[in-house]
């Protein structure tokens, strides 16, 4: 099982070393291609998830939106390997201009130290590269199992800087002292929670599992929030911000991932080919610690 385990991360590593080779119209162009054809597990919960996300569309629009989806998730892996094999200069350069960028550079210039939040939305490896090339930035991530894995992960993630450190408590600790330094922490706030603290709160009009880990360092730290995603276009990829500005004095768990979730959804109805819909968002809430009342903000 170990030397398997080896082999398919040596032959993962292979075929991303190959992709990164490619120009970058070509590999979006394979990513189509790809992703026209009906391979891939999960289709089944990326329907169910769409029709949750969208009541209000015809079946034929939402199986329009699951066949794009299927085309930006394949262009996703095959882009990682230019992410990950290119050069700085050449990453510089298929930045798009970002958008509303200044309230980093604001968040940062206040002293109080900035949490970067987002979710599976655009092309998450892009905006980890972006934040260790724009800024010192640790970034708070749960492992895989295989620690072989979590090795090569990090070293391709890491390779132009950014600290990566695992959630629990020893990460706990770390992202405080970074946002009480005045230093950027990021992390992915939609991931499904394995336990520990998280809520209840709507997401597309139904209560979701929702970490309560960003407010937590929020109210503990004072922070500036921002919801930062990089998504795809033309050119390469465009950063994206939108600042949370009031999560830091927010009391109630709840509305604050009503908040976070009400921005992530807002992002994702602008760009809902990009999201991660294979992911188990709309789970069942099973003893989400809930506190005061949850209204849905989403519109009918």
């Amino acid at each position: 099982m170990v030397a398997f385990r080896a082999m398919k991360i040596a032959a993962i590593r292979l075929l991303l070393g190959l992709l990164a080779r490619l120009p970058l119209p070509l590999a979006r162009w394979l990513g189509r291609a790809l992703g026209t054809l009906p391979i891939g597990g999960r289709r089944r919960r990326v329907a169910s998830n769409l029709a949750l996300a969208f009541p209000e569309a015809t079946q034929r629009q939402r199986a329009g939106l699951e066949r794009r989806n299927r085309q930006a998730m394949m262009t996703t892996l095959i882009e990682t390997g230019l992410l990950w094999g290119r050069s700085r200069a050449w990453l510089t350069r298929h930045w798009a201009p970002d958008e509303q960028g200044a309230v980093v550079e604001e968040a940062l210039a206040s002293g109080r130290g900035l949490l970067l939040v987002g979710g599976h939305l655009g092309h998450w490896e892009a905006s980890i590269l972006y934040g260790t090339l724009e800024l010192p930035i640790t970034y708070l991530y749960k492992p895989p199992n295989d620690p072989r894995l979590d090795r090569a992960l990090t070293e391709r993630r890491s390779r132009f800087g950014g600290e990566f450190v695992a959630t629990g408590s020893a990460g706990m600790r770390r992202a405080l002292r970074r946002l009480r330094a005045g230093e950027a922490v990021g992390l992915l706030f939609d991931q499904l929670p394995r336990g520990g603290e998280f809520v209840a709160a709507p997401f597309f009009g139904r209560d979701v599992p929702t970490m309560t880990l960003a407010w937590r360092l929020a109210q503990r730290t004072g922070c500036e929030v921002v919801l930062g995603h990089v998504v795809r276009v033309e050119a390469g990829w465009q950063p994206r911000f939108l600042p949370l500005p009031g999560l830091a004095e927010e009391t109630d768990p709840v509305e604050a991932a009503r908040r976070m979730n009400a921005a992530l959804e807002a992002e994702i109805r602008a760009f809902p080919e990009q999201y991660l819909w294979r992911y188990r968002r709309f789970d069942p809430v099973s003893g989400a610690r809930r506190r005061g009342p949850v209204a849905s903000t989403t519109p009918r």
